[in-house]
């Protein structure tokens, strides 16, 4: 729905293999993917009949659903008639302006003449609340007050939101309403920093500091900023002082304190869209001339009072000096060290494009300089090459399974029980990272990316059959000694481990805090092309020198019940060996 309403205000749409889209999934399982794999586990499982299934009424049963990372983006592009660049990305919070920054590129390189870009937030809404709670995240009062002395947490919320975007030129030509011009747009990861949750000043100036530097702006340029601020004390704190580090000492002689907001105090956070729920709001609020309210703020964080910002409270008018247009900052800072920021422009009267040379894919030959593979029973590279290069094959009894996980303690950052909390797609991929990059001499922290290809995997979905069981064992008139078992049975209680164990976004977050490199990252997933998309960003940054090197990777573990059930009844035979 938010992707046709961007699209119908195009006025002139170009050739559909000229369009295409990027968004942010928040690949947590979603409802019907919960649903689905409940319904496999329990029609495998000895102890429940075909009376005990149906007393649950679990609604309809759809294996599509397994497929809830990828298909999203591919659907909705075959709906759209939509040919070209098709795919989701989770970068946490960041997630919806990440995807900006790789369908600019599109239109940068001359790939594409219109490219979308967004987001949705529709994970199941268990696990959201469960996921937040065990990480001490969630509000206890129940209310997202973003910079409020008292804020004692976060408010999840669901949506979706896309942008059109096009070439400057390609608008002012084809008589395009513009609601904004992107000056600026950067992306870094906190690297090692203070861990998988806490956020980090070094991280956040980075990605402020590189959007100014593209945009050719100071802090003294800007009107407003609509932060990322969700309501956590140390959050909102931490933010605040990276944008009085990163303006400066142009923050400091600015005639009048810094506007800022936070669309949480009003919306909640929608996590992957709340980036583009951000722009949205400035784009509105730039075209009608009001600078919109954060409410819940009767008592300010007492860090505000040592910079010069200040909260906006009351709509007010959205005045700037002389002929300047107005200009506003975004942020979006995600778990994981994910950090996005994006400055946009409202188009002045009378606005001209500069003449400009057709756009150009960038160019280079790039050199591959470390591999690391895990395949089944191959453990690393050398067992792998052997059985595939002497016709043994890694297939045995009709699947090429991994049994076992050896990740070296050398310099492990994490301590081992969390591993033992962590899903198998990020420890197989740890232990594939570190084979491959033990053989690279000294990657350069913050131009190293990071990309990669992966799907939900539909064991985080035991979370939710765990915390369901209590209403199972209700309807089957089971007792509490038996729920208790019942519930320990299919997995232990949530802790912060299994959270961060689980989060579709670390299986490449956890390599950067491992390696400490600090480059921008997510993982990617377009289903079976997840991989060779991955490849593709990396290639993209590199030949455009906007990164020194990459590690890339995609990681998958098919051979389960859930992808098993789904693939028999959506995949063709010779595409369902897992």
């Amino acid at each position: 729905h938010t992707a046709q309403q961007a699209l119908i205000q195009v006025r002139t749409q170009p050739e559909s293999d000229r369009m295409g889209l990027v968004m942010g999934n928040l690949s947590f399982p979603s409802s019907g993917m919960s649903r689905f794999a409940e319904q496999v586990w329990l029609r495998q499982s000895p102890h429940v009949d075909a009376d005990a299934l149906s007393a649950l009424d679990l609604g309809p049963d759809n294996s599509a659903d397994r497929f809830m990372s990828g298909l999203p983006a591919l659907i909705l592009a075959d709906a759209l008639g939509l040919q070209g660049t098709a795919l989701a990305l989770d970068s946490a919070c960041a997630s919806s302006l990440v995807a900006i920054k790789h369908a600019i590129d599109q239109l940068h390189d001359g790939e594409a003449d219109l490219m979308l870009a967004g987001a949705v937030n529709r994970a199941d809404d268990l696990f959201i609340h469960m996921g937040f709670g065990a990480l001490k995240a969630l509000s206890r009062t129940g209310r997202s007050r973003p910079f409020h002395a008292e804020a004692d947490g976060l408010i999840p919320a669901e949506g979706a939101g896309f942008v059109a975007l096009k070439r400057l030129e390609d608008a002012l030509e084809q008589g395009d309403e513009i609601y904004g011009i992107i000056r600026g747009l950067g992306l870094s990861n906190d690297g090692r920093g203070r861990g998988l949750l806490a956020p980090s000043v070094e991280g956040q100036v980075r990605a402020i500091r590189q959007a100014l530097d593209q945009a050719g702006l100071e802090a003294s340029d800007l009107n407003l900023v609509e932060c990322h601020a969700t309501g956590t004390q140390v959050g909102d704190a931490t933010e605040i002082k990276s944008m009085a580090e990163a303006y400066g000492s142009d923050l400091e002689t600015r005639d009048e304190p810094l506007p800022i907001s936070s669309l949480k105090s009003n919306l909640g956070h929608l996590i992957t869209a709340a980036g583009v729920a951000g722009l949205i709001k400035v784009l509105e609020a730039m075209k009608h001339g009001v600078r919109p309210p954060s409410i819940h703020l009767d008592r300010p964080h007492p860090v505000l009072s040592q910079c010069n910002m200040r909260v906006v409270t009351e709509p007010e008018p959205w005045e700037t000096q002389g002929n300047e247009p107005r200009r506003a900052a975004i942020s979006a800072f995600g778990f994981g060290g994910n950090n996005a920021h994006l400055i946009i422009e409202q188009p002045s009267l009378g606005l001209e494009s500069s003449p400009s040379t057709p756009p150009s894919r960038p160019t280079g030959t790039i050199a591959l300089v470390g591999l690391g593979v895990v395949a089944g029973h191959a453990s690393d590279k050398k067992t792998f090459l052997r059985s595939v290069l002497e016709g043994e094959g890694l297939i045995r009894g009709g699947e090429a399974r991994t049994e076992n996980v050896g990740i070296g303690l050398a310099g492990l950052r994490f301590p081992p029980n969390d591993l033992r909390q962590t899903l198998g797609q990020q420890t197989l991929l740890l232990q594939a990272a570190q084979e491959a990059i033990g053989e690279v001499e000294g990657l350069p922290r913050e131009t190293t990316g990071i990309f990669i290809g992966m799907g939900a995997d539909p064991e985080v979905a035991r979370y939710g059959a765990r915390w369901r069981m209590v209403e199972w064992a209700r309807r089957w008139g089971a007792d509490a000694d038996w729920m208790s078992k019942a519930r320990d049975g299919v997995l232990p209680s949530l802790e912060a481990a299994g959270v961060l164990g689980c989060m579709p976004n670390i299986p490449a977050n956890r390599l950067n805090s491992q390696f400490d490199l600090a480059g921008p990252s997510c993982t990617i997933s377009a289903e079976e092309a997840s991989g060779l998309k991955a490849l593709e960003l990396a290639l993209r940054g590199l030949r455009a020198r906007e990164l020194d090197a990459a590690v890339v990777g995609a990681v998958d573990l098919s051979c389960e019940p859930v992808h098993q059930a789904a693939a028999t009844q959506e995949l063709a035979a010779d595409r369902q060996i897992p």
